[in-house]
Parts: C-alpha cells; sequence; structure tokens
C-alpha cells in the first residue's frame, strides 16, 4: 500500500513552533512532532507504552514530553526516563522515534528503516523560502488514495480540459505538445512545449503570445516539482525537445508539491506555487490561481475515487499519455516489493536464529 523508505513532508516549517505539540497522521501512523529548544524537530509515536494515551495531549518539559494520562517522561529518543512512583524504568518503556528533518522550508519524515534514512534522498523541494521564487505556503486535504493525486501530476495533458478556467485558459489541446519522458533513479522526468495566449496577469509578457518551456521531475513517494518557462513564439522551432539555451526567457514561474497519505483514502497534499523573484508583487496573485486549479483537482479526483470504489475491480485503459505515471507506478511497485522481500529476509533470519 505505502513505500515505507522514502521522506514525506509532515507539513511546512512554520507549522511547528517551540512549545508547541502537533499531532499527524502519515501512512495509518499517529505521529506527534514538537520543536526543541534549539529549533531541532523531533518526531515521536503518538501513544505512550504505557496506557496508549496520546502524547499529543502531554506538555514539553525541557525538550522532553510528559504523558499526561499517569506522567511518564520520555527523551527525544523515545526513550522513557521518568515513571512517577516508580525508581526502576524497564527497557520496554520506550515509543519509536521517527528521522525528521526540517529542509527545503518542510519537516520530513522518514517513515520506513530508522537504519536507512538517508537525508541525501530528501527531493530538492526548493521550497518557500527560497530567494530565487516568490510563493507562498498551501495545504489541501483530499478524500482519495495517495496514487490518484500522484496520476493527475504526472499528466499535464488534462490542464486545457479540467483547469480551463484556471491554469489552462490561454491553452488550446493542440498547443500541447506530447512529452518527453525520462526515467531516472528515483523519479520520472517530463518535458514537453506549450503554446500561449497572452496572460493579463503577467506584466513582463503582458498583450504577447508565448511558447512555454515547461520541466518537472516527479520523486518517488510523490514530490512534484515543475519550472515553467516563458519564451517569445518561435523559440520551440529554434529547439525542439529540449530547452533553449542562450535565450533568456521573458518569465519563469515554479511550482513544488509533496504528496503525503494519510490513510488508503485520505491525502495530505501540501503546495506552493509563483513568480520568479522579480515579480514578487505578483505572489498572491499566483497563489489564488494555484488554488483555484487544485481545487477543481479536488473536486474531480475525489469524484474519481467514488466511482472507483463502486467500479468492483473494473480495468481502466490506457493511453499514450498515460506513459509518465505508468513509469512511475511500476517503480513504486518494485520498492514496495523490494521493501516486503527485504522484511520477509529479516524475518526468515530472525526465525533462524530463534531456533539456533
Amino acid at each position: 500500500m505505502f513505500v515505507r523508505n522514502c521522506w514525506y513532508m509532515a507539513g511546512w516549517s512554520r507549522d511547528f513552533g517551540i512549545d508547541e505539540l502537533k499531532a499527524v497522521t502519515m501512512l495509518n501512523e499517529q505521529i506527534v512532532i514538537h520543536r526543541k529548544s534549539d529549533g531541532g524537530l523531533v518526531a515521536l509515536q503518538d501513544r505512550c507504552c504505557h496506557r496508549f494515551a496520546p502524547f499529543s495531549l502531554g506538555r514539553i518539559e525541557n525538550d522532553d514530553l510528559r504523558c499526561m494520562y499517569h506522567g511518564l517522561k520520555f527523551a527525544p529518543s523515545g526513550k522513557c526516563i521518568e515513571i512517577p512512583g516508580q525508581s526502576k524504568i524497564p527497557p520496554q518503556a520506550c515509543v519509536r522515534s521517527y528521522s525528521i528533518v526540517d529542509k527545503y522550508s518542510g519537516a520530513w519524515v522518514w517513515m520506513g528503516e530508522p537504519a536507512l534514512a538517508d537525508e541525501s534522498l530528501i527531493p530538492e523541494f526548493v521550497g518557500i523560502d527560497d530567494p530565487r521564487w516568490a510563493m507562498l505556503p498551501g495545504r489541501m486535504d483530499y478524500k482519495a488514495n495517495y496514487m490518484l493525486i500522484n496520476d493527475n501530476l504526472l499528466d499535464l495533458s488534462h490542464i486545457p480540459f479540467l483547469h480551463r478556467y484556471s491554469l489552462g485558459a490561454s491553452l488550446t489541446p493542440e498547443g500541447v505538445s506530447r512529452p518527453v519522458v525520462t526515467r531516472l533513479e528515483r523519479s520520472v522526468r517530463i518535458q514537453n512545449w506549450l503554446k500561449a495566449e497572452s496572460s493579463q496577469m503577467i506584466g513582463s509578457i503582458r498583450g504577447m503570445r508565448t511558447e512555454i518551456w515547461q520541466t518537472y521531475d516527479f520523486v518517488a513517494p510523490g514530490v512534484f516539482l515543475l519550472r515553467a518557462d516563458m519564451y517569445p513564439l518561435g523559440t520551440a522551432v529554434q529547439f525542439p525537445e529540449r530547452e533553449p539555451s542562450g535565450v533568456e526567457p521573458l518569465h519563469r514561474q515554479f511550482t513544488c508539491q509533496a504528496v503525503t497519505p494519510l490513510t488508503e483514502n485520505q491525502t495530505c497534499y501540501f503546495f506552493a506555487y509563483g513568480p520568479w523573484r522579480q515579480e514578487a508583487e505578483l505572489m498572491e496573485s499566483f497563489y489564488q490561481l494555484g488554488l483555484k486549479a487544485f481545487n477543481e483537482d479536488r473536486t474531480m479526483i475525489e469524484a474519481q475515487q467514488v466511482n472507483i470504489n463502486r467500479s468492483h475491480g473494473a480495468a481502466m485503459i490506457t493511453t499514450v499519455s498515460d506513459s509518465a505515471l505508468s513509469q512511475f507506478r511500476r517503480m513504486m511497485d518494485k520498492m514496495m516489493k523490494d521493501e516486503a522481500q527485504g522484511i520477509a529476509a529479516g524475518s526468515s533470519s530472525l526465525d533462524s536464529e530463534a531456533r539456533a
């Protein structure tokens, strides 16, 4: 159901304040996150090992966490360090501690095997604090399986149709070229040209028809990083199926998005969308445009989930535009299979040791 040996975004960095406990659900697991006095983050299983009371109803004491049901106190490592009325603390008095990293304006949690947590695997999310872009943070919750949202982001041929009153207002289906899809180690890269009428929102290209070079990476388990550069008409002819070189764009915009499964059919979607820094005055306009488009996505995807639930396993057909999502699904399936085999091998090893 989920790939666990990956970093998932738990929230924007600004969502986690000092002396504040925040409960989150990720991959069917309840987690409580708090920020230490030095600014670092702590993520623990949100369940005291004594009577299973939630830590999110507890309190922070000098970076430690006290359960406010019977007073047990736990260090950031998850180890119990105090039991009221009892001097001896049993070794099993502990809870799971998750690796958590504050990076690219977000809090990233490793949901898999702790020994495999590799900070270099966090996608280059850029984030809202990057000085090159002017973006505001957003969050949206879906009543749908996370892979449907991944599929939506992997096939942007829907933009002229689903987003005809927002992102696709200046596009026609004929103006969207077939994308070039490249398989990378933990991601797929999609690149293509779009032809657009002038945008009334963007001052630097107002009154001009443009061609847009769109390139984005979709990184496991569900991180979307897209840059769109706008050029004068004729640029696509000079540079077919590749990014222009030696030509300055008229305008640039960027969006970073992260899909985090909460449960099998509930998903959290973090997003930021905006122009390059020299048009920072458009930041709010871009946020509102993105919000409108992403609500259009949510309406469609939640309705799609309802139909899937009623379909009794009926098969979907595929089209040429499904290339990227098909490759990404195969990648995710392999990652899940490899994890399952690793768990099975570990269990067999433990069984052999126990028999010995």
